[in-house]
């Protein structure tokens, strides 16, 4: 059975679409979705059924912690102990491909996050992700649609490559054509004073850095 592929319009995505894509979410579903980082595994992320089968589609390590994408700052605060740095960050990066890493919230199951006590959160620059997160009220799974270790995928017929028969799967893909490679999402670590750098990405450390210097006491 073939994956089924709709496109979703990148300035004014479809409510009709959303929402169905919502539904399935809503059902554990796994679906693919446009993110400013390239093409993105998503589910509920408080759903551990759903989160299993991200894990499995990927290949991937249940050591290897999964981020969430969430539409606001005050969803972020839902599920992760929000503070003045990031709120401050957040002010000055986000939306954007920045991760920030807080001490996480009782709400979120172990199996997300490893076993860790941080999530990773992120508001990504990409209406149709930020929508669907706002409709679903709920954390998204923010991992690339691709085996692990392989190149984030760009593009629908990448994924589809990358993943083989483990597409089929996937309940639903939003393809909202070929996005700009653009890198991936820089991760910082708010759990430790100072903060620290964990991936660099589009945002430079350097910019992190002068932002944070400028933080009011």
């Amino acid at each position: 059975m073939a994956v089924e592929i709709v496109l979703v319009n990148a300035n004014k995505p479809s409510s009709r679409i959303l929402k169905r894509a919502a539904r399935l979410i809503a059902k554990s579903k796994v679906i693919v979705c446009p993110t400013d980082t390239g093409y993105a595994l998503v589910a509920n992320a408080l759903d551990a059924k759903a989160v299993v089968k991200v894990f499995n589609l990927k290949g991937r390590a249940y050591s290897n912690p999964i981020h969430v994408t969430v539409n606001s700052m005050e969803a972020a605060g839902k599920y992760a102990h929000w503070n003045k740095v990031a709120e401050h960050l957040a002010c000055n990066f986000l939306p954007g491909a920045l991760t920030l890493v807080l001490p996480k919230k009782e709400i979120i199951p172990p199996l997300l996050v490893a076993g860790q006590d941080t999530i990773g959160i992120r508001i990504p620059d990409n209406r149709v992700i930020l929508d669907l997160a706002a409709m679903t009220n709920l954390p998204l799974t923010a991992t690339s649609a691709n085996l692990s270790g392989q190149p984030t995928p760009y593009s629908v017929p990448e994924v589809i490559e990358q993943l083989g028969e483990a597409v089929e799967s996937v309940a639903l893909i939003l393809d909202q054509g070929p996005l700009p490679v653009r890198g991936l999402s820089t991760i910082v670590d708010l759990t430790v004073s100072p903060p620290q750098l964990i991936r660099q990405g589009r945002v430079s450390w350097l910019e992190l850095r002068q932002v944070l210097q400028s933080l009011p006491d």
